[in-house]
C-alpha cells in the first residue's frame, strides 16, 4: 500500500504521457461501504453496503433517481467525505486513514473533478483556470503553463486559452474544466453531471472528448441521470435505496 506524501513538487509534476490500459488491478475498490447521518430513530442510511471495483482504464457511468445515494456516493468517490463505515481504496491508499492534509493531497493529485455548474474562476483566463491545481500543488511556473496549454490543446482549445470564461460558450467552459481535470495526469477522472448545464450539441462535443479518454485508457467515473449520457461509458451501474441494484455492460459495448 502506497502512503500519500504530505507535500512537494515530484508527484504533482508527474509527466503526462501514454496512459495505461484497462488492467485487472482496481485503481479504486469499495468494499461494504457504509453511510449514515445522525444516529438513533434520525439516523438516515444513505449508503446500505456499496461494494465496487473499478480498474485501471474503465469507464463507468454510475446512475439513480434523487435520493438514491448516487450524490453521496460520488462524495465518497472524490474523497470529499468519508464512509460510516467499510473500506475505500484509492491508488492504493486507504482513504479512511488520511489525515485531512493527505486527503488533500489525494484531491490534487490522483482526482480530476469536473463538474456540472464548471467551476470555473472568473476574471480568469482559461489557461490561468487550468493551471489551478498545478498551482496549488507546487509546480514551478513555466512547467503547469506548459502543461496547462498542453491540457487545453487535447480538448481543442488551445486558441482560446487568453479568453476568459463569460467569453466561452458553456461547451467551451465545460472542456476548460475537462482540460483542468486533466493538467495533473491523475489516476481518476471523476465527473458530476458534466452535461447537465449544456445543449445537445455541447453535450455530444463533450461526450466525444470522453470517449476519446477513455479509448486513450483514462480511468473515468460519471454521475449522470442521462440514460443516452450513461451509455456512452463501458459500464453503468444503477444505484437505488444505497444499494447498487444493477453493474451492466453498457449498450454501446455490447454492440460495439
Amino acid at each position: 500500500m502506497s502512503t500519500v506524501p504530505a507535500s512537494g513538487d515530484a508527484a504533482v509534476a508527474r509527466e503526462s504521457g501514454a496512459v495505461a490500459g484497462p488492467s485487472a488491478q482496481p485503481v479504486l475498490e469499495l468494499v461494504d461501504i457504509q453511510q449514515i447521518y445522525g444516529t438513533g430513530d434520525a439516523a438516515v442510511h444513505a449508503l446500505r453496503g456499496i461494494n465496487l471495483a473499478v480498474a485501471a482504464g474503465d469507464y463507468v457511468a454510475i446512475m439513480g433517481p434523487s435520493g438514491s445515494g448516487k450524490s453521496t456516493l460520488m462524495n465518497l468517490l472524490g474523497c470529499l467525505d468519508i464512509a460510516s463505515s467499510g473500506v475505500y481504496s484509492l491508488a492504493g491508499n486507504d482513504v479512511a486513514t488520511l489525515d485531512e492534509g493527505q486527503l488533500a493531497v489525494v484531491r490534487n493529485r490522483e482526482i480530476g473533478f469536473i463538474f456540472q455548474s464548471f467551476n470555473l474562476v472568473p476574471r480568469m483566463s482559461a489557461v490561468a483556470n487550468v493551471e489551478l491545481p498545478l498551482v496549488y500543488g507546487g509546480v514551478k511556473r513555466a512547467e503547469r503553463r506548459r502543461r496547462a496549454l498542453d491540457a487545453l490543446g487535447m480538448v481543442g482549445l488551445g486558441h482560446r486559452a487568453n479568453h476568459q470564461p463569460q467569453e466561452l460558450s458553456g461547451g467551451q467552459q465545460q472542456r476548460v474544466a475537462i482540460a483542468r481535470a486533466l493538467v495533473t495526469n491523475p489516476t481518476l477522472v471523476l465527473a458530476d453531471e458534466p452535461t447537465g448545464n449544456l445543449d445537445s450539441e455541447s453535450t455530444e462535443e463533450i461526450l466525444a472528448i470522453f470517449d476519446t479518454l477513455a479509448d486513450a485508457g483514462r480511468t473515468i467515473v460519471i454521475i449522470t441521470h442521462e440514460q443516452h449520457v450513461a451509455e456512452r461509458a463501458h459500464r453503468v451501474l444503477s444505484v437505488s435505496d444505497g444499494l447498487i441494484v444493477s453493474d451492466r455492460v453498457s449498450r454501446k459495448e455490447v454492440f460495439a
